[in-house]
């Protein structure tokens, strides 16, 4: 239709009795036309491309942070505050936290160590302080670990009791529901757990 067009343009500025320089004019705008169509041509075949790239980088990502996940960490846990001080430490100096800060604490979750006082509270507080700061990479971390089920609930029963009365449970509900995820099924989870601890404690 856009060629139909063009060619009609054309054949009505020919069929003119023009002079040597209206012609000029009329080969000077064929080329430009012929042109922003190639232009256009160009541009419809990168976005044909786009959503194929979209897709590989993504994949990428995932892949990245699979490894990190199973990067070196310590396999022996003995509910030793020295990871959860690390992270705290970061958060205090407002330092963003990247994937493996991720990777890691939530590879240093452990329910056993629940007996143990000192880690199981700064634990708890820690598992709302990195859900505030970044939903997205939280449920992205939490959606890989969340394959040992155990993990999964231990976070989701902690998330429904915090130990901390200064936990601003409302706010983090509602910045979590804004944040788009790779797991729905997760974040849903993870929500869910939240308004339980609204209900108990607001």
């Amino acid at each position: 239709m856009k060629q139909i067009l063009i060619y009609t343009i054309l054949i009505f500025l020919y069929s003119c009795k023009a002079d040597h320089n209206n012609s000029k004019a009329v080969e000077s705008f064929k080329k430009e036309l012929e042109e922003m169509e190639k232009s256009t041509k160009d541009m419809e075949e990168k976005m044909k491309y786009s959503d194929s790239i979209i897709s590989e980088i993504q994949m990428a990502i995932e892949k990245t942070t699979d490894s990190i996940v199973r990067a070196e960490i310590p396999t022996k846990l003995n509910c030793e505050i020295t990871t959860l001080a690390k992270i705290d430490s970061l958060i205090k100096q407002n330092i963003e936290l990247n994937d493996q800060n991720f990777a890691i604490f939530f590879a240093n979750m452990n329910p056993k160590c629940s007996n143990n006082v000192e880690y199981s509270e700064f634990n708890n507080e820690l598992i709302f302080k990195t859900l505030e700061l970044n939903p997205r990479k939280f449920i992205a971390f939490l959606s890989r670990v969340s394959k040992k089920k155990r993990i999964l609930r231990f976070v989701l029963t902690e998330l429904q009791n915090p130990i901390n009365d200064g936990i601003e449970l409302i706010k983090i509900s509602k910045k979590l529901s804004k944040t788009k995820t790779e797991d729905p099924k997760t974040q849903a989870l993870v929500s869910e757990s939240l308004k339980e601890a609204i209900k108990k404690y607001n």
